[in-house]
């Protein structure tokens, strides 16, 4: 005689399906707590980001800012007459400290027309010009020194350092020493390659200390 359970069976193939919906479920979890995390990191990196641009964009209002103000005081009368030496100052802007130059452009290393002892006061070479020009029409120039110095092979840090003592606005390649940033003033008043010429263009350099 053969006795057949049914309700065992039954029980089986009950909590078979059980299993495969419990693991369903949890496969879904998984899914959401995944996709959370994802959507959280996103929107930590967007918040990162805008943080970001925020504070670039202020910068970049503060520098607008200090460049005016240094435009407006050099457009106004002055007791003493102002010589643009290229001596640093420290100007204060928007709880940023920057440091202002105004600088004559014959007492700065052009870019393009200065010859190589120049060039070399300043780590710069005549070949790096060259590969420079290059890549331009004869009588043509880059728009900016920034863009002439990335052009040259200079890296960012090094531009920014050599901002200062540099320009493409002069009338010759030649330099007024008495006109030099301090920093070159000395070395360049021993070189035979000196103007004095003056006084037509200046250029204001700024660079945030802070």
């Amino acid at each position: 005689m053969r006795v057949l359970v049914m309700g065992d069976d039954h029980r089986l193939r009950r909590n078979g399906r059980q299993g495969v919906v419990l693991l369903a479920v949890l496969a879904g979890v998984v899914l959401i707590a995944a996709l959370a995390g994802t959507l959280r990191a996103r929107a930590l990196a967007t918040q990162a980001a805008l943080v970001r641009l925020t504070d670039q964009h202020r910068e970049a209002l503060a520098e607008v800012s200090v460049i005016n103000r240094v435009r407006a005081e050099w457009s106004g009368p002055a007791v003493v007459p102002r010589r643009a030496d290229g001596r640093p100052q420290t100007v204060t802007r928007d709880g940023m400290r920057w440091e202002v130059r105004v600088s004559d452009v014959e007492g700065l290393v052009d870019l393009y027309l200065a010859p190589a002892p120049l060039l070399s006061l300043i780590d710069l070479s005549v070949a790096g010009r060259q590969a420079m020009l290059a890549g331009l029409v004869p009588g043509d120039r880059y728009l900016s020194t920034v863009q002439t110095l990335a052009v040259m092979g200079v890296d960012a840090n090094a531009r920014a350092t050599l901002l200062p003592y540099v320009t493409q606005r002069a009338r010759t390649g030649e330099i007024n020493a008495g006109l030099a940033p301090p920093e070159l003033r000395e070395a360049v008043g021993l070189l035979p390659v000196t103007d004095i010429a003056g006084g037509d263009l200046a250029q204001i350099t700024v660079r945030r200390l802070d």
